[in-house]
Parts: C-alpha cells; sequence; structure tokens
C-alpha cells in the first residue's frame, strides 16, 4: 500500500464533521484592540523598545484578564480603557515611591509611560458635564439624602467608566447628596 491509498482510506472512514468549514463569522476585535496591536508592529519596526514594553503590558493586562474568573463577555473599547487606567494609577503610585525614595530618574521613566498610555483614553468629562448628569439622575430618582446613594449609582452605570471614573462619580455623588 502506498501513502495515498491509505490516506484515501483514512479519509473514507473519517466523520464528515472533521472536515467541514464553519460558516460563521469570528467575533469583530474591539478597533482599541486592534490599535494596541498595530503599535506594538510599529514599535518593534522603530526599534522602540520603551513604547513596545508599554504597549505590551496592556496586552499582558487585557490576557490576564480574560483568563480571570472575573472575565468579561467581550472585549470592547470601554473594558480595555479601564485597563489602561488602573495601569496608569499603578504608574502614578510609582512615581510618587520613586520621588518618596530620591529616584528622580525612575519617577521620569514612569512619568514617561504614563504620557504613552494616556493616548489610549478617551477625553474624560468634565467636572461640570459629570455633576449636570448626576444631578439630572438625583432628580428623576427624587433622591434626597445619602441614603440614596445606590439608587442613583445604579442609573448612573450607563456612564462610560473610562469617561467617568466611577470613584469619581461616587464621591461627587455623596457631595451632592450630603449638600441637599
Amino acid at each position: 500500500m502506498n501513502v495515498q491509498t491509505i490516506f484515501r482510506a483514512t479519509l473514507a472512514r473519517a466523520p464528515a464533521r472533521v472536515f467541514s468549514y464553519s460558516t460563521q463569522a469570528a467575533p469583530a476585535a474591539a478597533p482599541l484592540l486592534l490599535r494596541i496591536k498595530a503599535d506594538v508592529k510599529d514599535a518593534m519596526r522603530a526599534k522602540d523598545k520603551e513604547r513596545l514594553a508599554v504597549v505590551k503590558s496592556i496586552l499582558s493586562d487585557l490576557t490576564y484578564l480574560e483568563k480571570s474568573p472575573q472575565a468579561p463577555a467581550e472585549v470592547t473599547d470601554s473594558v480595555i480603557q479601564v485597563l489602561v487606567q488602573k495601569s496608569i494609577k499603578k504608574r502614578q503610585e510609582s512615581v510618587l515611591s520613586f520621588q518618596n525614595a530620591g529616584r528622580a530618574d525612575q519617577a521620569a521613566q514612569e512619568t514617561k509611560e504614563i504620557e504613552m498610555l494616556k493616548v489610549y483614553l478617551p477625553q474624560a468629562m468634565t467636572e461640570q458635564e459629570m455633576e449636570d448628569a448626576i444631578r439630572k439622575v438625583i432628580q428623576e430618582q427624587g433622591a434626597t439624602s445619602v441614603k440614596d446613594l445606590g439608587k442613583v449609582m445604579k442609573e448612573l452605570g450607563s456612564l462610560d467608566p473610562a469617561r467617568a471614573p466611577k470613584k469619581t462619580v461616587s464621591d461627587m455623588v455623596k457631595r451632592i447628596l450630603s449638600s441637599l
């Protein structure tokens, strides 16, 4: 028996579904994810090791999130932007630590990385925009005291966490409700 005969015999016995192709399209990747992957390639081509390390750290954080039990159903731009915000916050804490330790060179490096990461964030809501949205929800809900914080925050869940961080929104809601 030659190889072709063996191959044909194997094909004849194989279940049909092994060789069928799916017609379903792969899920579309988030535009920001595609941009980040393109930036990795650009940084490699430019041999920009600092930028490459920063961009790869975003992809690493994303991979870690996807494998965690709290993984979102799908990766959206908003999910990636929240990851970038967390990464920026870590680096800001590192800057303070390095400055307290007298390591200006390391603090400058972390500051430079923060600037590289900010490129991936949308423009944040202004204080006035957040306050207007919060006051509108408070009025709609009829909230009168800090006890109504949960109701108000639930309605404000529709705000993009990349443009209006939940901690900032929560603090502002508490401040507004306590002044009523």
